[in-house]
């Protein structure tokens, strides 16, 4: 298996944006996890899943964020230390952060609807 896996310049766009948000301090966080902040655009990615998608996501960040740099991942090739947690057909891009067990979601992609900013906001079927 490759340890490294090579992203799409759209992925990379979403991952830049991502981390932009997070730098500017425009973040969300899931009750429940409090090692783990998600970009606004991760967020709403997150929401557009479906249910069961949604909780394997979070299992999987559960996961990462008790061991950020030795999950279920695999490394971002020429990522600056960004990681991919995989979940069936869906990649969670993040970055595990300064602070020990922090991790910060940049994109989730993949998924039948994972763009916000084209269909509009998520249903609202959470907490």
């Amino acid at each position: 298996m490759n340890p490294f896996v090579e992203l799409s310049s759209q992925d990379w766009y979403r991952v830049r944006r991502g981390e932009d948000e997070i730098a500017w301090g425009k973040i969300e966080r899931v009750p429940g996890l409090p090692n783990v902040v998600f970009s606004r655009r991760g967020f709403q990615e997150l929401g557009f899943l479906e249910p069961g998608q949604e909780e394997a996501v979070l299992d999987l960040l559960r996961g990462i964020s008790d061991s950020p740099t030795s999950g279920p991942c695999v490394v971002v090739a020429c990522g600056g230390g960004r990681r991919v947690g995989l979940v069936a057909s869906l990649r969670v891009v993040y970055q595990p952060g300064a602070e020990a067990g922090q991790v910060a979601v940049s994109t989730i992609r993949g998924g039948a609807v994972c763009d916000p900013e084209n269909v509009g906001p998520a249903p609202d079927r959470r907490r």
